[in-house]
């Protein structure tokens, strides 16, 4: 389901800048070799020097330009902290425990009793290594005082070096200390580049996601689903705002039928409760996380599917009790508006009895919304909370037609 059009441009975004990041790294290979084939060229053609000495010479000045600049770019971290998350009625319920509720998570582990969370929690957190960064943060304050104190000196140092090397390129004299002084600046400073970029930009990434998983910012579900802790504050706001708007609609109307029936069936223990299994179709599953786990704690199991094909495939294996899909997907590398449309109607040419219930964004609900119900969709909805109420309210129907005994005529 697409939670809204700015979130689907923001994503968009993101996409191209990650795009325009990963060009990077080839634009510097492309100059490395570039350099190295005008090192190989001077070998070639006039003034004939030694090629395997050059380009050795030239990738040390290469990788020592990278060390460098790897120093200066290792991202600082900033303290450890921890990320503790409310407890888990507070997280379900907002709100305290009362005193005939069960007891917390641990003590429902140790009597062997299902908890009645969604989260389990997190481990202790760990304290993250930061040595490298002291190291690097120490030697880069080194260099820089060695290197404004012996500034005047610099030039001199690198005739040396460059007079050092000219001889290995067997050469006259002069050419071979220009030369040598082109591969000390081009791969010094290139180098240098390479190895700052690369650090900063990438490696930056890698040392945030290990200190995530050092300090556990997630946390992990009842049914062993693990999900980052901003991703658990975004469907857990966008919760929050579809119950008001479900409050909303229950003060200025009348419950639907069968309010009575989900009700009764919301107070029995989820052990007792009859196991079902529903099929939900959506290219972004992980937007419906939260939402699969409360269906899981009602003992609906729930089978995800990313495209017609599949979840066509699926249907003709199983027996699924019910049949969710989004309606704006990605099918076949493109893009399509009206998926869910077509959805109900090519389940509704195999599976005539099958409920389908349609949850997907406003926008959406609003150009194919009356398309979908024609088409053969039971429920529409773009809330959470109208989703699980309508596929407890719809199972608990299909349950009671079937223990109804079949009349006599």
């Amino acid at each position: 389901m697409d939670l809204s059009d700015s979130s689907g441009k923001a994503s968009k975004s993101v996409t191209a800048a990650v795009r325009k990041r990963d060009v990077l790294p080839y634009i510097l290979l492309f100059i490395l070799l570039a350099g190295l084939l005008a090192v190989l060229a001077g070998a070639l053609l006039p003034p004939y020097y030694h090629a395997v000495p050059a380009l050795l010479w030239s990738l040390g000045f290469c990788v020592s330009g990278m060390l460098l600049g790897f120093l200066f770019g290792i991202p600082r971290s900033l303290p450890s902290g921890t990320v503790n998350a409310a407890p888990p009625d507070e997280q379900a319920n907002g709100k305290g425990r009362s005193t005939d509720e069960p007891p917390p998570a641990s003590a429902d582990a140790a009597t062997g009793t299902p908890s009645n969370t969604l989260f389990l929690g997190t481990p202790t957190p760990m304290e993250i290594n930061s040595n490298l960064v002291e190291v690097s943060d120490w030697l880069t304050k080194i260099i820089v005082g060695v290197g404004l104190i012996e500034l005047k000196s610099l030039p001199g140092s690198a005739r040396s070096m460059a007079a050092f090397i000219a001889p290995s390129l067997a050469t006259d004299t002069p050419t071979a200390m220009a030369i040598v002084g082109g591969i000390m600046l081009f791969f010094s400073v290139h180098g240098f580049l390479i190895g700052y970029l690369l650090t900063r930009i990438y490696l930056s990434i890698m040392i945030k996601r290990a200190d995530s998983l050092v300090k556990n910012e997630s946390v992990r579900l009842e049914s062993g689903k693990e999900i980052e802790v901003t991703e658990l504050s975004r469907l857990q706001q966008k919760s929050l705002d579809d119950m008001q708007e479900a409050v909303t609609q229950l003060l200025l109307a009348h419950p639907p039928d069968g309010g009575a029936a989900v009700a009764a069936l919301a107070g029995v223990p989820t052990a007792q409760k009859p196991s079902s299994l529903v099929l939900w179709l959506d290219d972004h599953p992980r937007n419906n996380t939260l939402l699969m786990e409360q269906l899981e704690r009602e003992n609906i199991k729930v089978d995800q599917a990313v495209s017609t094909r599949q979840a066509l495939a699926m249907l003709q294996q199983k027996h699924y009790a019910l049949f969710i899909t989004d309606m704006a997907r990605v099918e076949n590398g493109r893009r399509v508006k009206d998926a869910g449309v077509r959805t109900v109607r090519e389940v509704r040419q195999t599976l005539p009895e099958l409920p389908i219930v349609v949850y997907c964004s406003k926008d959406t609900v609003a150009s194919y919304g009356t398309e979908a119900q024609a088409a053969g969709a039971r429920f529409i909805t773009t809330s959470g909370t109208s989703l699980l109420a309508s596929v407890n309210k719809l199972i608990h129907e299909q349950r009671g037609n079937e223990a109804q005994p079949p009349s006599q005529a």
